[in-house]
């Protein structure tokens, strides 16, 4: 054995050692978390490994940042044959090289994508530091990775030509070929010391560039794929549920980082530090201080801070040292502030190319601060207070509940009656006059078409959704196991609601409890019944446009995007124009979260810059799916002085007003 192959074996023993000992302690962090179970549905995680690992599904919502990380991931694959390739070689010389058509495909694909990936590195450069966009951070950690990449490749290239310049005769490569050609007449001497050069800067580079990895965000290159396997695979509305009977438990929600599911942790060793989710974030559109970029970034350090000592037994830690462990998430390493900005409205979420968890975090240390500290906003104490009292948010009494049905002539189920449909109002259609209207409306349409409906009357109380996400888990599961003993006391079925939030929970989150119904939006069933022929709308006097606001709760949340436009577009008459932010990249109208029941302070209103995009269409009339939609809406339309030629509605006013006379 040579001195040259002996340190070559050296080299990549030590580093492999070194990065093996790195991954091992940072899954030793990660294992601090609580046990979670995320082995089930297998064929669905291998599904999502295809699509958004190895088919980068989730970047190509970016046209620019898209087509560059797809070529980079795919060229480090192809390239990493022939680093294994060299390495093999490299520990054991006797093993020839590829021959034949298997070394010239080789040497093919590697030239290939050896250009292919020099031109992203180059796009990746010129957006980072010459576009420069917010969301971007031009620091140490990023430059020293796309350098590290251009050498790994630029050493690949020259191995390859300074390999044919030695042995002429070995097979073609586009690149390899006409530069070894021209190296041939430096002589054999040079080519020999430059192979030698060429293949110790690729081992180096190659070593330093896993070595360094697990200190950077790039770590994600091998946790991604880990992260995306484990991803959550329940329903994106569902959040986990808080065991309220557990005896021994000294406080409730995120209070440490041990408080998270360790696929929560792992979470932030996959986070990319792409900025995509603060990017999306309302709340940091409109000047708040809220970023889960940051939040992801703050998690990681608090474990890598933490970790060491609680794997320390008790007795050795310093001082300093259980300082730091009393270092709270909620308030300490996340500013509370942060926490209470954001509106659950799972933008970032929808936006991580590598599915964090930024929302399930949020309201875990949400219900630290309302549940073990007892901090949170006076709206939110006044909240809580009056649905504990009144079973809604605004401290009022069941005559309105109660009066709903006798006015529109249907059955109610607290009565004794029965009815094929349950339309569970909510607490906006029940208290709130202009979202009362919209209950008419959907129930006008539903008895024009013949269904048989009732509502609960004075059974109904707050579903508790805004209690569940501003952090009351105690006061949600109560309203939540109260109404699922109404629900199948009466014998529901079917429930058809106007709210989205509502929607969300009685579909998502009262199963858990027990609660098994087939819940629709009145989206869907409207839809329904437009496609059967049971509502036909009649052509309108005059046209007009329209545009159509998805609310996140029923859009990201639930996948409901057509209905809502298929019946618009059934009305004739109706142009609809898109906003420059819809669908899946739909933007907050600022109420979700129990936002509704607080003020903004900090910087724009979130409504306001929502109904400036709405307003960049220049439609005529503003449709909405949901009762705090609505409201936000018309709030955002007022304020900035458009309520003169731009109307609010929900779409199934629209519809009915097309339909039949409109209700008074």
């Amino acid at each position: 054995m040579g001195i040259n192959q002996l340190l070559f074996i050296l080299v990549f023993i030590f580093a492999l050692l070194w990065f093996g000992l790195l991954v091992q302690e940072k899954w030793s962090y990660v294992l601090l978390g609580q046990p979670a179970d995320r082995s089930q549905n297998r064929a669905a995680r291998w599904r999502g490994v295809a699509t958004y690992v190895f088919g980068q599904k989730r970047l190509f919502k970016d046209r620019y940042s898209g087509p560059m990380h797809f070529t980079i991931f795919w060229g480090f694959l192809i390239l990493t044959i022939g680093s294994v390739i060299f390495l093999i070689r490299g520990i054991f010389p006797s093993v020839g090289a590829p021959q034949g058509l298997v070394a010239v495909v080789l040497n093919v694909a590697t030239d290939v994508m050896a250009v292919a990936v020099f031109i992203a590195l180059a796009m990746a450069a010129y957006k980072r530091y010459v576009i420069r966009p917010k969301r971007l951070v031009r620091n140490f950690d990023a430059l020293a990775v796309l350098i590290l990449i251009a050498i790994v490749v630029l050493a690949d290239v020259a191995i390859e030509a300074f390999g044919l310049a030695v042995s002429p005769h070995a097979a073609w490569a586009p690149l390899g070929s006409p530069i070894g050609h021209w190296l041939r007449g430096l002589g054999p001497s040079i080519d020999h010391t430059g192979l030698v050069v060429a293949d110790w800067v690729k081992l180096l580079s190659l070593m330093g560039f896993l070595v360094y990895l697990p200190y950077s965000k790039h770590f994600h290159l091998f946790v991604a794929p880990v992260n995306i396997y484990h991803r959550n695979l329940d329903p994106l509305g569902r959040l986990p549920t808080l065991d309220l009977e557990d005896e021994d438990a000294e406080s409730f929600g995120v209070g440490q980082v041990t408080d998270i599911e360790w696929a929560g942790l792992l979470d932030a060793y996959a986070c990319v530090q792409c900025g995509r989710c603060t990017e999306q974030c309302p709340a940091n559109y409109t000047g708040k201080h809220l970023s889960p970029k940051q939040i992801m970034v703050d998690l990681r350090h608090q474990l890598e801070t933490v970790g060491p000592i609680l794997q320390k037994p008790a007795s050795l830690r310093t001082a300093a040292e259980r300082e730091l462990l009393e270092v709270p998430m909620a308030g300490g390493v996340t500013p509370e502030e942060d926490l209470w900005a954001c509106t659950t409205c799972g933008a970032c979420v929808e936006a991580c190319p590598v599915f964090d968890e930024h929302v399930v975090k949020i309201v875990g240390m949400r219900r630290h601060l309302v549940l073990t500290q007892g901090e949170m906003p006076d709206e939110a104490q006044m909240f809580f207070k009056n649905v504990e009292n009144a079973g809604n948010p605004w401290g009022l009494g069941l005559d309105k509940r109660q009066e709903f049905a006798q006015s529109m002539g249907i059955k109610d189920l607290s009565r004794g009656d029965r009815a094929e449909v349950l339309y569970w109002m909510g607490c906006a259609a029940t208290y709130d006059d202009r979202a009362r209207k919209v209950a008419q409306a959907t129930v006008e349409l539903m008895k024009q078409a013949g269904v048989d409906v009732g509502v609960l009357g004075a059974s109904e109380t707050c579903n508790g959704e805004s209690a569940r996400r501003m952090g009351n888990e105690y006061l949600f599961q109560t309203l939540a196991q109260q109404n699922v003993q109404t629900l199948n006391d009466v014998g529901v079925k079917t429930i058809v609601t106007t709210c989205p939030h509502c929607f969300n929970t009685l579909k998502n989150e009262y199963p858990v409890f027990g609660g098994d119904y087939e819940v629709m939006h009145h989206s869907e069933f409207l839809s329904r019944l437009v496609q059967e022929g049971r509502l036909v709308a009649h052509n309108a006097e005059t046209t007009a446009t329209v545009t159509y606001h998805d609310s996140c709760y029923l859009g990201r949340y639930n996948n409901i995007f057509d209905q809502p436009r298929d019946v618009l577009t059934a009305v004739p008459g109706l142009e609809l124009r898109e906003m420059s932010k819809s669908r899946e990249q739909s933007f907050c109208c600022g109420a979700g979260g129990g936002r509704m029941w607080m003020e903004e302070k900090v910087g724009k209103k979130i409504n306001q810059a929502r109904t400036e995009q709405a307003l960049a269409t220049g439609a005529e009339i503003i449709a909405t799916a949901c009762p705090f939609c609505l409201t936000m809406m018309r709030d955002g339309v007022q304020s900035l002085g458009a309520d003169n030629r731009v109307t609010v509605k929900d779409f199934s006013e629209i519809l009915a007003e097309n339909v039949l006379p409109m209700v008074p």
